[in-house]
């Protein structure tokens, strides 16, 4: 970026503060260093800049920012370009990128950006959910962050709903969720465990927690590891109690012969209902985490919500 229209739109921007200063910068870039004003173009490199600023805020929710997220920030980045026309050059993108650290409050700062416009409304929550899973399953502070901005954007109870079940497998606005992520922890498995997994944890720490190991040992080791086998026997009671309900198997691939939901079958071949990229399935056993590598979407939904994207 020519250092004279950014200094020159910096400095403009610099009156709304750090996200109006890097906003301006890339303002400055198109207006004076292109020679060129269009309104719409201003408000669609406004746009990119907080979209930037409220991604890195997401991502950071968990007082975390992991390479996984950074490669996400900036793919959904270079598609929001193309889509708003901006033409900005790769390294201009990076620019925006690397500075959006200095945005404040940018999730707020989105808000009134695409909440008059319900398309944009459900494609920004879209793009926060993409962050959110990108480096791994949700944590429950980023599943009510990105709700929480679905909400404020104007989006109803029931399409925040429907946008959660693409990218997790129960809606993080119901109160079990929480209950089942302790019982995950409790066990050590991740969050999309199927049965099968959550069975093998559950052998293993029993083994190695059970009363009858440690019978030896002293009574206070002993009351610690009888705990433990207690919170790990709760843990899977509740998993196994909830598991025919979340992990029923009745989740639909979308088929790339005829385009229709189709039972999942390992190391076949599925489309992704979203982006329509083409992804040889795992095994059984690790379809419920299974994700498309390009937008991040659940690979098998639930049949009702497969049966909307055919």
């Amino acid at each position: 970026m020519n250092w004279r229209g950014k200094m020159i739109g910096g400095s403009i921007g610099s009156f709304f503060g750090p996200w109006g200063a890097l906003a301006g910068a890339a303002v400055g870039h198109a207006f004076v260093d292109r020679k060129e004003a269009a309104a719409a173009e201003k408000q669609a490199l406004r746009l990119l800049a907080v979209t930037a600023g409220a991604l890195y805020e997401l991502a950071g929710v968990d007082g975390r920012y992991t390479p996984h997220e950074d490669k996400a920030i900036r793919t959904i980045l270079g598609e929001l370009n193309q889509r708003l026309n901006t033409r900005l050059p790769i390294h201009e993108l990076t620019y925006l990128v690397d500075s959006s650290s200095r945005i404040d409050r940018s999730l707020i700062r989105l808000i009134p950006l695409v909440r008059d416009n319900r398309d944009l409304a459900r494609a920004a929550t879209a793009w926060l959910w993409r962050v959110a899973v990108s480096d791994a399953d949700p944590t429950p502070a980023e599943c009510g962050c990105v709700c929480s901005f679905a909400r404020q954007a104007g989006l109803s109870d029931d399409e925040v709903r429907h946008a959660s079940l693409l990218y997790v497998r129960e809606s993080p606005a119901t109160a079990p969720e929480q209950a089942r992520r302790d019982a995950c922890d409790a066990l050590g498995v991740p969050y999309a465990a199927d049965a099968a997994a959550i069975k093998s944890a559950y052998r293993t720490q029993s083994l190695k927690y059970h009363p009858d190991k440690h019978a030896d040992l002293d009574p206070d080791i002993r009351a610690l590891t009888a705990e433990k086998f207690a919170q790990i026997k709760a843990a899977y009671d509740l998993l196994s109690a909830t598991g025919s309900a979340i992990f029923s198997g009745d989740w639909r691939v979308k088929s790339p012969t005829t385009g229709r939901p189709v039972p999942p079958e390992p190391n076949a071949v599925a489309v992704c209902f979203i982006c329509g990229q083409k992804i040889q399935m795992p095994p059984l056993d690790r379809l419920a985490s299974a994700r498309c590598p390009l937008c991040q979407t659940l690979l098998a939904l639930d049949r009702d919500i497969a049966e909307c994207f055919v």
